[in-house]
């Protein structure tokens, strides 16, 4: 009995060390999964992007409010935390902890309805958001005035350029590309009274003069309307939106909201 019995307290040694190190491994392994797509995808927010918060039918970019509405109050509910744009950057730079569910929310072009509509149903949430102006559609009818501009600035909305005319920037010349850049940028800073360094691209479109353009005029960052998520490991200069359209389903919305780079495989790769 003596034998039998130190040869089962043997066996039950041998398994509870042989589950301990499988649970070690298992960390280590997790620990190393989790380090590789951190570095593989690099810090990662969703950007979603907006036009016009209106009724227009068969008008993809613009946004019932009722619609808008529903998808800022999801936000809310399931506890998100739309940034500033100060805040964004500093995140993507590792400068700044993120919050567990950043967003941005940025609007393109200037309507006026963004001062009208967006901002009343943005206020009841405390969110705050990034407007990319172009500035030679303010005062023209159906855009903000520089008093609604300077109205979204006071209730915390950062304000950035989106060109003068809204071109399709590959299609004009490196000068008139220039005076896109640089003319959109220094009326909003003399409007406003704040330095401005992130660019947002007419249509989405740029080619290698813009990109040499935005560095010798000092900007720091550029979105793009290329589908995905805003990641640490993109180019500055080409940083990806998720672009809102009318005919989404809430529901759609949400998925497209929820779904960053597919980390399943490569973690399975790293685990195996």
């Amino acid at each position: 009995m003596p034998m039998m019995l130190k040869r089962l307290r043997l066996a039950t040694s041998t398994k509870i060390a042989t589950i301990a190190a499988i649970i070690l491994a298992s960390v280590a392994c997790f620990t190393h999964a989790t380090a590789y797509a951190a570095e593989t995808h690099g810090i990662q927010i969703p950007v979603l992007n907006y036009h016009s918060i209106g009724v227009e039918s068969g008008n993809t970019y613009v946004l019932p409010p009722d619609e808008f509405a529903r998808q800022m109050a999801y936000l809310a509910a399931q506890h998100y935390t739309p940034l500033t744009l100060g805040d964004f950057v500093r995140i993507i730079e590792k400068k700044q902890p993120s919050p567990p569910k950043p967003v941005l929310l940025t609007f393109d072009d200037g309507y006026a309805n963004n001062a009208e509509v967006a901002l009343p149903i943005l206020q009841r949430y405390g969110f705050p958001a990034t407007l990319f102006l172009s500035t030679g559609a303010v005062g023209q009818p159906g855009y903000l005035s520089w008093p609604q501009v300077q109205e979204l600035s006071a209730a915390g909305w950062d304000i950035a350029p989106h060109g003068i005319t809204h071109p399709h920037l590959p299609k004009v010349s490196r000068e008139q590309q220039r005076e896109e850049l640089a003319e959109s940028r220094q009326v909003i800073e003399h409007e406003l009274g704040k330095r401005v360094d992130v660019f947002a691209y007419p249509y989405g479109e740029y080619n290698a003069d813009t990109l040499k353009l935005l560095s010798e005029l000092g900007y720091r960052y550029a979105f793009t309307i290329q589908e995905g998520w805003a990641s640490s490991n993109q180019s500055p200069y080409k940083l990806r939106r998720l672009v809102v359209h009318e005919e989404e389903s809430l529901e759609d919305w949400i998925q497209r909201l929820q779904r960053a780079e597919d980390k399943t495989a490569r973690l399975k790769k790293v685990m195996s």
